[in-house]
């Protein structure tokens, strides 16, 4: 036999192997049909917004089916559709991660999983490594292949937390619809597809493998706990008069503590001015970066979040010129990092209606929320001036005004932050519908961060009340959170 033939026998051999292989995977592939409705923060007692999207899933071992959290968010009507099929199945959301941006599903009807194939993970790929992504971009309803190669891997925010991990770039086209989808490196899963940039041509990102086992190692008890944190507020180190103050080399180790948030795991460990070198023998450099693997660096935090609560965690620091080594136990416990509360996303938000005034309490959505509507609100700098609300566990902003007679002359107010009921702080939203709902005086004062007062006729506020929220169509005056 010639060369040749020999070359087109192998040849054609390789290509069988890879339509197969193909073929295999396109089997584990499913297309994700989501009805969701979003929470109105304007109006609360309220459904908000309907819409319908499309995304990809793929299934796992178990018959499970791994998607991106955002394709099912606050999700009203769940179907997935296998490849090839055109039947949809009712399917349902077990677990979702709004840190990761993953979510595990599963179907009603068993009868969806004859004939599919579940795909296997591998190990977080390299930088320059062949990638396959999979998936159903909006604008037909077919399946789509795209390869590229991974071109970056270093944290970065991702979608729905603004939080920061290990995330991948690549220059597979990753585009709406894509989402959810595996990205693959010889056949097995490296990755999940999860968004692209707009306006950038041939930029994906993907979710690396080792935060999808993080995600599944963690609700293998059947609870999600979530990554964890550390709660420290830190400032690099690069200054060569600041680190011979503190008795450090002239090298490139270390980060200076500035603050240890409430209830960290490190609250009564670390100090400020404090130099932490080190986390599990790992050297933190003076730009906050560790090696997680050889000649590649991300933010020190990669050690922690491939840890899991319950876990200890080595240090070392240098205090006094001294250093020092310990030991803590990464504990799950509410790290108060600020007077804005966090929320879920899929988190229904409390509020309270007295005399026409909605108040809720102050979250990280209402301020999301906030800055889509009105780009140019002052609300976001909250943060920037923290310090004059310490005494408080949490804030009440009044939302906006449904004008009626009992709150005439205030019916322009909006996104005011409200410090005190009747001249008296409050502990947080609770506290403060006690204390409103306490009150036995004639009038009631609000007042707000610039000392403004709103002032209510407490007896009209209840004459009123039927009349007010029968004409908002009001059904509750709290949400059922409220204690």
């Amino acid at each position: 036999m010639d060369i040749k033939k020999i070359i087109f026998i192998i040849n054609l051999l390789l290509c069988g192997f890879i339509f197969a292989d193909d073929s295999s995977v396109k089997k584990a592939l499913v297309k994700v049909y989501a009805a969701h409705q979003m929470f109105n923060y304007a109006s609360p007692w309220q459904n908000g917004q309907d819409f319908n999207s499309t995304a990809t899933g793929f299934i796992i071992d178990g018959n499970r089916i791994i998607t991106n959290a955002h394709a099912v968010l606050n999700e009203k009507f769940l179907q997935v559709r296998k490849e090839g099929d055109s039947r949809k199945y009712k399917a349902n959301v077990k677990f979702v991660s709004e840190e990761y941006d993953l979510a595990l599903i599963d179907v009603e009807d068993k009868a969806f999983f004859n004939g599919t194939t579940t795909l296997k993970l591998g190990i977080l790929p390299r930088i320059e490594d062949s990638l396959t992504v999979y998936g159903y971009p909006l604008g037909g309803d077919k399946l789509s292949t795209t390869r590229g190669i991974v071109s970056r891997m270093e944290h970065n925010t991702y979608t729905l937390t603004n939080q920061k991990f290990l995330i991948g770039q690549t220059d597979a086209a990753i585009n709406s619809g894509n989402s959810g989808g595996p990205v693959l490196n010889n056949g097995k899963v490296v990755g999940v597809a999860f968004a692209g940039l707009t306006q950038a041509d041939n930029i994906g990102y993907f979710i690396p493998v080792n935060i999808l086992n993080n995600f599944l190692d963690d609700i293998r008890d059947g609870n999600y706990d979530g990554p964890p944190k550390l709660g420290i507020q830190w400032a690099k180190l690069e200054s060569t008069s600041q680190r011979k103050m503190l008795g450090l080399k002239n090298d490139s180790k270390g980060i200076i503590i500035k603050k240890v948030f409430q209830n960290s795991p490190f609250n009564g460990v670390l100090k400020r001015n404090d130099v932490l070198l080190k986390l599990d023998g790992k050297d933190i450099e003076s730009d906050g970066t560790v090696e997680f693997r050889k000649n590649e660096k991300t933010d020190f935090n990669f050690v922690n979040q491939e840890k899991k609560y319950g876990q200890s965690l080595s240090y070392e620091i240098i205090r006094d010129k001294k250093i020092e080594k310990g030991q803590i136990t990464l504990k799950k416990t509410d790290i108060k990092y600020s007077v804005v509360k966090s929320a879920k996303l899929q988190e229904a938000p409390s509020y309270y209606i007295y005399g026409g005034l909605v108040f809720e309490p102050l979250t990280t959505n209402y301020i999301t929320s906030v800055s889509q509507e009105h780009p140019t609100d002052t609300l976001p700098a909250i943060y920037d001036r923290e310090e004059l609300f310490e005494n408080y566990d949490g804030l009440v902003i009044l939302v906006r005004v449904l004008p009626f007679d009992v709150n005439l002359g205030y019916s322009d107010l909006e996104n005011r932050i409200i410090t005190k009921v009747n001249g008296e702080k409050y502990k947080d939203f609770n506290d403060f519908v006690k204390k409103v709902r306490n009150t036995n005086s004639e009038f009631i004062i609000f007042e707000d961060e610039e000392k403004n007062e709103i002032v209510l006729d407490v007896a009209e506020v209840k004459t009123q009340r039927e009349a007010l929220m029968e004409n908002y169509n009001i059904s509750r005056e709290m949400s059922n959170d409220i204690k």
